[in-house]
């Protein structure tokens, strides 16, 4: 059974305020869309918070496709003859291996080992794109560029020229076949490849962060409305007709709809996916994200920010790290309420990053959490204060489903 969730997103990221306007808010707005402000102090884009169908753009998750226009995505690009082997040296991953098509989790340290982005590696035959989050793409270029010196490498932030789009769900690959008219493979995770649509040429990778298939499309900025467009198309609109798609007559055989944040944040909290400057930030170490194994490498060489990474996984642990809680019943804690050891709340040991009530775990509350080391492990009992009173969580691993 679906029904209608309050979804909660942590730290500093998501906000009201001043925004950046959506390229696509134009097609967006006229069908019911409403905009949540993402980004910085001072400066944000504009995400569509929902389209005012929640239980529907949840379900096309699940059980379909959904559309998801992502402009707070951000594209670097490097090229240059030695751009593997420079951005081998910087990173946390070991991204000397690819081959075109091929892609990794990564991030860029600086030298106290904090993360300063954290990066989708895309390996091309003629170029490395970096998807990372759009308010770090100029910090990352000057902080790499830094490190050049004789290494025929050039980066440019290509975030203005390129916009992301994704679609989630079990029919996704269908979708993108549909619209761009041809057959496309089956891509591994993170692999990727080019992708015609709406005489533009595309780049599609795959990610899997709701738990169901997600392929993430890059798109010419001056294409992506038509991209957009004729994506929701194929499932009879950005906001399909329900009534009529049950109605008498041909039944529609691609079954989805444009989706907003609410949505994608619930499923993504399901699976398991934290996000950077939501549920870890540029504060945090490696060890303490919850995802070390994704995108660190101990087998590779030097990078910035190397030997506090070796000398943790060696020597000791974190003062924290990121786990999921789960709770009994509906009741949810907002981002940003504290973690207590007991139920007394003498003792604060960690801070909810996001929350939602889990339709696929019978409406009960779920969450991620920044706790102290040795609170961390599964099966401990934690308190946390939610709708006005102390509620009982259980600690486990990242995803839920």
């Amino acid at each position: 059974m679906l029904f209608l969730v309050t979804v909660s997103v942590g730290l500093s990221k998501i906000q009201i305020g001043m925004a950046v306007p959506n390229p696509l808010r134009q097609i967006q707005e006229p069908v019911g869309a409403t905009f949540i402000s993402y980004g910085p102090d001072g400066t944000s884009v504009e995400v569509v918070e929902s389209f005012g169908h929640y239980e529907a753009e949840y379900a096309a998750i699940r059980k379909g496709a959904a559309i998801f226009a992502m402009p707070e995505r951000g594209l670097v690009e490097v090229e240059g003859t030695d751009r593997t082997e420079f951005l081998h040296r910087m990173v946390t991953n070991d991204t000397s291996t690819l081959e075109p098509g091929q892609g990794r989790r990564a991030f860029l340290l600086n030298n106290k080992g904090r993360i300063i982005a954290d990066l989708i590696v895309l390996q091309a035959a003629e170029r490395i794109w970096l998807d990372l989050d759009v308010f770090d793409a100029a910090q990352l270029k000057s902080e790499l560029d830094r490190y050049l010196f004789t290494e025929d490498v050039t980066l440019y932030d290509q975030s203005a020229q390129y916009a992301h789009l994704s679609i989630h769900g079990p029919a996704s690959l269908k979708i993108l076949e549909a619209a761009a008219e041809s057959a496309i493979p089956d891509l591994a995770p993170l692999a990727h490849t080019k992708v015609p649509i709406c005489d533009s040429t595309c780049v599609v990778y795959r990610r899997d962060e709701t738990g169901t298939p997600g392929l993430h499309v890059i798109a010419p900025v001056d294409s992506v409305e038509s991209i957009y467009t004729r994506l929701a198309d194929t499932v009879g609109g950005l906001v399909p007709d329900v009534d009529a798609a049950a109605g008498p007559g041909p039944k529609r055989a691609l079954v989805g709809r444009a989706i907003g944040w609410s949505a994608y944040n619930i499923a993504r909290i399901e699976a398991g996916t934290p996000l950077y400057h939501v549920d870890f930030g540029p504060d945090c170490l490696p060890h303490e994200t919850g995802i070390l194994d994704e995108a660190v490498s101990f087998t590779k060489g030097c990078y910035c920010g190397q030997e506090i990474v070796a000398r943790m996984q060696s020597l000791g642990h974190p003062k924290r790290v990121l786990v999921g809680l789960s709770f009994a019943d509906e009741r949810m804690p907002v981002a940003g309420a504290q973690v207590f050891a007991q139920p007394d709340r003498e003792e604060a040991i960690g801070v909810v990053t996001s929350s939602t009530i889990s339709p696929m775990l019978g409406g009960r509350a779920i969450a991620f959490a920044m706790v102290k080391w040795g609170r961390h492990r599964s099966g401990t009992s934690l308190a946390v204060w939610a709708e006005g009173e102390v509620t009982s969580a259980t600690v486990q691993m990242l995803a839920f489903l």
